[in-house]
């Protein structure tokens, strides 16, 4: 499916009697031409190359390819196709073509082509995939479960010094897990100082991500830029209110409520477990899930600056902003993975716990 979705017409733009169609490798390449190089190779990964990659790999691995390869040799392929998982984003993509065909279908005739539909086909297949996708018994063929032993089970893990390891989940003692070989923690080490260095990054980008243009639009030799509260407004006022409700929340509401959810989690490591810990836990997973969503604008921005291309009749080009906004994103989700939420279960007495092995 989505080797079909590369070669045949994705989308046609068709106004005043002239016609664009693009490819769907189109989204990535015409940014490459605005210079917009890491946006451009950023798009190319997360909706083609690391997709392709993940399934090919997995396919032979289900079969029982780990087996029949050296350990060293499928621990790390196991490693690195389970690491690609997170920054593939090819259903986030599609939503993100579906908002940007609202906002210009009443400029124009937009018609999906054989691509789109092999593209939805293969985003479908794939969720469906991810959600049978059975880690332990890949991870079973690169070594059994380790049976621990003298444990006090009325003590905590913490007690015990039984590690989890962050890669394969294994429970062990030791300082590498002896299944594929990872540094194993207590508690992650320093992950609340890694989490506010990439906060505080995000929060830096954020301010131009909302203030520079997103994009420029220009229609009949007249260039107008747009910022991203703009387009919201915008698609308000033309009626699109569940569109613009997405883009307001994914873009505007998600990127200031992540930044205030893990500067809060930040600050209550430091403060004893209590009855409401197990709900900050639950918030944090919810942060985590959420925040490649906010990519929308993102790929709507791509998909608007590969197809909008009528010359001084109308056409898109990226702005800065776009730029801002995608690193703001990338840094949010690097905060969440850095952050270590077990270190909110600990009293401020343990918390050296995160710099040991």
């Amino acid at each position: 499916m989505l080797l079909s979705s590369m070669f045949y017409p994705f989308i046609s733009f068709s106004s005043s009697g002239i016609t664009q169609t693009i490819t769907l490798p189109d989204a990535a390449r015409i940014l490459f031409n605005y210079d917009s190089n890491l946006l451009g190779l950023f798009i190319d990964l997360s909706i083609i190359a690391l997709p392709m990659s993940l399934l090919i790999i997995l396919i032979p691995l289900h079969l029982g390819a780990l087996r029949a390869l050296p350990q060293g040799i499928a621990r790390r392929l196991l490693k690195f196709t389970l690491a690609l998982e997170p920054w593939i984003m090819s259903e986030i993509f599609l939503i993100g073509v579906l908002v940007s065909m609202v906002k210009i279908m009443s400029l124009a005739d937009i018609s999906f082509g054989v691509s789109f539909w092999a593209y939805v086909g293969f985003v479908i297949l794939y969720i469906s995939a991810l959600t049978h996708l059975n880690r332990p018994r890949l991870w079973a063929q690169i070594g059994p479960v380790e049976k621990l032993e003298n444990i006090n089970l009325t003590h905590r893990a913490i007690d015990n010094d039984i590690k989890a390891c962050h890669v394969c989940h294994q429970l062990c003692t030791q300082s590498v897990c002896n299944r594929c070989h990872s540094k194993t923690y207590i508690r992650n080490p320093n992950s609340v100082q890694k989490a506010t260095a990439w906060l505080i990054t995000s929060i830096i980008c954020y301010i131009p991500a909302n203030v520079l243009p997103i994009m420029y639009t220009t229609s009949l030799g007249d260039e107008s830029p747009s910022t991203l509260i703009a387009g919201v407004i915008a698609l308000w006022k033309n009626g699109s209110y569940p569109i613009a409700m997405i883009i307001f929340i994914a873009s505007v509401v998600v990127p200031l409520a992540k930044a205030l959810v893990l500067s809060f989690l930040c600050f209550m490591v430091a403060k004893p477990a209590n009855d409401h810990t197990i709900g900050y836990t639950r918030i944090y997973q919810l942060t985590e899930f959420i925040g490649k969503w906010s990519m929308i604008d993102v790929f709507v921005v791509a998909i608007l600056v590969a197809l909008v291309q009528l010359g001084n009749l109308m056409s898109v080009t990226p702005g800065l902003g776009v730029a801002f906004f995608t690193v703001m994103v990338l840094c949010q989700m690097m905060a969440a993975h850095a952050f270590d939420p077990r270190l909110l279960w600990d009293s401020p007495k343990n918390n050296n716990a995160e710099n040991n092995a």
